[in-house]
């Protein structure tokens, strides 16, 4: 028999909380209506939680993309002006050469 890891462990606590809140909440002393409102009630909270999270997320996002845009930015900046001035010493030495070799 094999071990149970606990992620399945985890899981098959999670899936019987929520089949048991199903349970109780279909087997409840109130009308269908209350019910029917509550579970409503319960999709809508569930769904402003999952908006939240996900508005969170975008912003997470949004955050790294402009930290990693400025980031790209500053090192081309950074990489354009060695190439600048690898160019003049380059120019430079060929000047050098080309005096040097008239």
């Amino acid at each position: 028999m094999r071990k149970l890891r606990w992620q399945e462990t985890a899981s098959a606590f999670v899936i019987g909380i929520g089949v048991g809140a199903a349970l109780g909440i279909l087997f409840a002393p109130q009308s269908g209506e209350d019910t029917r409102d509550q579970i409503a009630g319960g999709a809508q909270d569930t769904l402003d939680g999952a908006v939240s999270t996900g508005r969170r997320w975008v912003r997470r996002a949004q955050r790294s993309v402009d930290d990693a845009t400025d980031y790209v930015r500053k090192n081309v900046d950074d990489a354009t002006d060695y190439v600048k001035d690898a160019a003049g010493e380059g120019q430079r030495a060929y000047r050098e050469a080309k005096k040097a070799s008239a």
